[in-house]
């Protein structure tokens, strides 16, 4: 028997989440819409104030304080240096339109294994392979990870060692801040808001319980037979999220980030100065209740590869919902500018972490896409940036903050003074004996040579550290892609002595 078998027929939807009426909801338009319902959530903006709980950002200059509605990271630029889709947020993905792609769970066995106690639920395979191949089960691991490199133990599920890139490591650590809580939220909402956009048409699959899951015909048909009482403890806690937005719960939290902590946290741990939190373990029990002994592959209990199992949306919707449901209650806006900066912010590190893992980057290579960059000013930043990160020529789309095509940095999330510090008096790798940028002789800097289409016939000699590679940048089969007065303008800061911003 193969491995993988539909949760249901094409003509018919998956069962809903309470065991009710097939779930046919439309998915999030671009820019997303909270989880939990409400009105859309652009990914991106350029915020101007802290209108929300405070900064989501990965920065290690961020803290415990970005939970409070004046906190919060700098505004974040819209810029070639900041991914696309974090702004604009994605287009849907063409099976989203296949008769081939159903909804619903779809059901796991393990290889020549059919006996119905050991069947696992994950999302569709259209959905498994985009997320395997944009390595979002190996950055959701790294994305906890970091947030334990300052523990006893830390980073210890870390497959990259990423507390080596100490410049992303987040002051709010694991369950020790409201500030790790809030982030929490922020950064399972990016990923939900992300698949539904790319498959609005079968959204389901990452749309929440629409409350607690108390009995056995609250789950999928496949977990029915498995069913088993919750504790009285978790009971009550199900309860206190699914009426959240009363008046005596929501005095429980004095802001999203203890919300984030106590639907986070594991059994037994205390959050400093919460006197009234209840009963912390929600997060664990849940995941605790879908693990199928036997069949780990996709296991909801699988650090490795949870995010591939169906239970997992059900669970974090649900946990969304929660959250915006306290939200709604404190009359905080879906689409406030603070938690769209948040939003970015966290899809920022998630694309960073992706980089890192696929790339096999070292942390020189790395910048922290949500850190400030500093203001500034000079002929370089002001005409001669502007020509590499243009629409037109797409230098910083190759040569960005983070894994830059031969470690050379033209744009993106990175300052004007590191760009240049970067060129001048550097040796290239492609262009042998030539410097990147020699002050006062463009005809010596190949940076230059490149762009002007004069590599070619400039004398290039490989050596033991740079091989000679004379075509054209960026890349054209018709000449230079710079006009003749971008060409002059990059020449002229050459030869007047190739200065940095002041």
């Amino acid at each position: 028997m193969a491995a993988w078998a539909s949760g249901c027929s094409e003509s018919g939807g998956a069962p809903g989440p309470n065991g009710g009426a097939p779930s046919g909801a439309a998915g999030a338009p671009l820019g997303g819409a909270p989880a939990g319902g409400g009105a859309a959530v652009p990914l991106g903006g350029n915020a101007t104030s802290g209108g929300g709980s405070g900064s989501a950002g990965s920065s290690a200059a961020g803290s415990s304080a970005g939970v409070s509605a004046s906190g919060g990271a700098p505004p974040l630029p819209v810029t070639s240096g900041h991914v696309a889709h974090c702004v604009n947020g994605y287009s849907p993905h063409p099976s989203d339109d296949s008769p081939d792609m159903k909804d619903g769970p779809a059901e796991f066995y393990p290889p020549g294994k059919d006996d119905p106690s050991l069947v696992d639920t994950t999302v569709q395979p259209e959905v498994l392979k985009w997320m395997t191949e944009n390595s979002w089960q190996a950055s959701h691991v790294e994305w906890h990870a970091i947030r334990a490199c300052n523990l006893p133990g830390g980073g210890g599920l870390s497959k990259v060692n990423i507390c080596r890139f100490t410049q992303l490591v987040p002051a709010d650590q694991n369950c020790v801040s409201p500030g790790d809580g809030y982030q929490f939220l922020v950064f399972h909402r990016h990923m939900i808001q992300a698949l539904k956009q790319l498959w609005p048409k079968h959204s389901e699959q990452f749309t929440g319980f629409s409350k607690f899951p108390s009995a056995a015909e609250d789950v999928p048909p496949q977990w029915r037979s498995a069913w088993k009482n919750w504790d009285a403890d978790v009971v009550a806690a199900g309860k206190l999220g699914d009426e959240i937005d009363k008046p005596e719960n929501l005095a429980r939290f004095k802001d999203e980030g203890e919300l984030g902590f106590w639907l986070q946290c594991n059994v037994g741990q205390k959050l400093m100065g919460a006197a009234n939190m209840p009963w912390v373990g929600l997060h664990f029990v849940l995941h605790a209740k879908w693990a199928r002994p036997g069949n780990t592959t996709h296991g909801v209990n699988n650090t490795d590869s949870n995010i591939d199992n169906y239970m997992f949306w059900k669970l974090h919707g649900w946990i969304d919902n929660v959250w915006e449901k306290y939200r709604v209650a404190k009359g905080l806006k879906p689409d406030d500018e603070q938690l769209k900066k948040d939003l970015v912010a966290q899809c920022q590190e998630m694309h960073t972490e992706i980089a890192i893992i696929q790339q096999d980057l070292d942390p020189e290579e790395v910048v922290d896409p949500n850190e400030p960059l500093p203001v500034e000013s000079g002929f370089f930043h002001e005409q001669v940036r502007p020509l590499f990160e243009s629409q037109k020529n797409l230098c910083s789309g190759c040569h960005a903050e983070t894994g830059a095509n031969a470690k050379l940095r033209l744009g993106g999330h990175v300052s004007s003074k590191d760009i240049v510090a970067g060129l001048v008096n550097q040796p290239s790798r492609d262009g042998g004996q030539f410097q990147l940028v020699v002050p006062g002789e463009p005809d010596q800097s190949w940076l230059y040579l490149k762009a002007a289409g004069k590599a070619e016939t400039a004398g290039c000699q490989p050596s033991s550290s740079a091989q000679c590679i004379p075509g054209v940048m960026p890349p054209s089969m018709a000449g230079p892609t710079l006009s003749a007065e971008e060409l002059a303008t990059l020449r002229q800061w050459i030869a007047d002595g190739a200065a940095g911003p002041p």
